[in-house]
């Protein structure tokens, strides 16, 4: 066994022991984590570490919004290529769990914000707390250490963002949980789009976790800022919990290595996704170019506190805060938006009896329920992640949502 896998078996272990009736401790242990993260802090910040390495983002512009929290998220907007459409809305398009912005646009032919820009819709593509340029801890400083030398490069930018974004060196930033998506972020973004647009509502496209934040936000506020809302492979209930168990276990294992400055996540997060590839994609259905790309460039490690809730929902079957004092899943009556819940056909995270699930709980008058698969006239049956990022879904899936957008199916 090679150092490395010594690594992430150890952190395996402590992933497993944290499951159960230590769950509940989860941010206790997540403190622990950040003292030592502190430590780290004081050992990068020798002159010998401030570099840098830029790395291409999104096209678009990009934008900052402060949550009510206190954390920076970046949104990049696309523009319609030849003026508004009538009778649009602007739509967000939201990335899942261990994903950032990169998702939506990691190569033009997988491109729906692209696809959509082209056809008149105003799109922002958004950076959850936590992912891509948005307020992240980072364990070393050439890994974006905008708390140090994020000041300098605004000002020979003429204040232009940092092309790392808001990334840091401080620990209070490894904590986090699913709450805070559903309590601060989605009405910032939210907020940060209407304001700039002056549009009365939006649309909310989410993918896996993306879409669950806008569900759970609607079901706990009934916010009217979201005019429309679509799921893509998003779950509240998880029938079968095995598969995405051992995955939540895996990046829980990634998360400690990284804060322990042990594991390189690049490495660890394409071992795990490799260890258990069919719950993200049908390969025969993803051009091997955006699977490499979307284990590079596309990825972020979700903190611990959200990788419990995670958990906890393998375990218990249905969505709960972090407290355990209410459960999401049973306030999806509320939820009285349009609404389209779709996944593919052979998604093993969030299958179709999930979305079935979903379907038959939201409250809206106006809801559709699809499976991106054969059955359904589609060319492929999709998995997980490849239902957006997939051989045919420029073809064939971009177009049934762009419909549904527009209230023509």
């Amino acid at each position: 066994m090679d150092r490395r896998q010594a690594i992430k078996a150890a952190g395996l272990l402590l992933a497993e022991a944290s499951i159960g009736a230590s769950v509940a401790k989860g941010q206790d242990f997540g403190a622990l984590l950040e003292d030592f993260g502190k430590e780290l802090l004081r050992q990068q910040l020798s002159p010998e570490n401030i570099q840098r390495t830029l790395k291409p983002h999104l096209t678009g512009e990009t934008f900052p919004i402060r949550t009510a929290d206190g954390w920076t998220l970046v949104a990049h907007r696309f523009r319609p290529s030849t003026g508004m459409r009538p009778g649009t809305m602007p739509v967000i398009l939201c990335h899942g769990l261990s994903y950032n912005a990169q998702f939506w646009d990691i190569s033009p032919e997988v491109s729906f914000p692209q696809y959509l820009a082209e056809r008149g819709w105003e799109v922002w593509v958004v950076n959850l707390r936590g992912s891509g340029l948005s307020s992240k801890w980072v364990a070393k400083i050439d890994a974006a250490p905008t708390m140090v030398v994020g000041g300098l490069i605004r000002r020979a930018t003429n204040n232009r963002m940092a092309p790392t974004g808001y990334a840091t060196l401080d620990p209070k930033f490894a904590r986090w949980n699913l709450d805070d998506h559903i309590n601060y972020d989605v009405p910032a973004l939210v907020h940060l789009v209407r304001s700039h647009t002056r549009a009365p509502e939006v649309a909310w496209v989410g993918h896996s976790m993306g879409g669950i934040i806008g569900l759970c936000h609607l079901s706990r506020y009934q916010n009217p800022g979201i005019g429309r809302l679509v799921t893509v492979g998003s779950q509240v209930t998880m029938p079968n919990g095995q598969l995405a168990t051992q995955f939540l276990m895996e990046l829980l294992a990634l998360r400690q290595g990284q804060i322990a400055g042990e594991i390189l996540p690049e490495e660890l997060i394409i071992d795990s996704k490799t260890s258990i590839d069919n719950m993200f994609f049908n390969n025969s259905h993803v051009d091997p170019r955006v699977y490499r790309a979307l284990t590079h460039d596309g990825v972020d490690v979700p903190s611990i506190g959200l990788l419990q809730q995670y958990l906890t929902l393998a375990a218990r079957k249905e969505l709960l805060d972090a407290g355990k004092t209410f459960s999401y899943a049973a306030m999806l009556p509320n939820v009285q938006a349009p609404i389209l819940v779709a996944c593919g056909s052979a998604d093993q995270l969030a299958p179709p009896a999930v979305q079935q699930t979903i379907y038959e709980r939201v409250g809206s008058t106006d809801k559709t329920l699809m499976y991106f698969g054969r059955a359904q006239g589609f060319a492929a049956d999709s998995g997980h992640s490849d239902a957006l990022v997939g051989l045919t879904s420029r073809q064939q899936v971009y177009p049934y949502i762009e419909q549904w957008l527009l209230g023509a199916r």
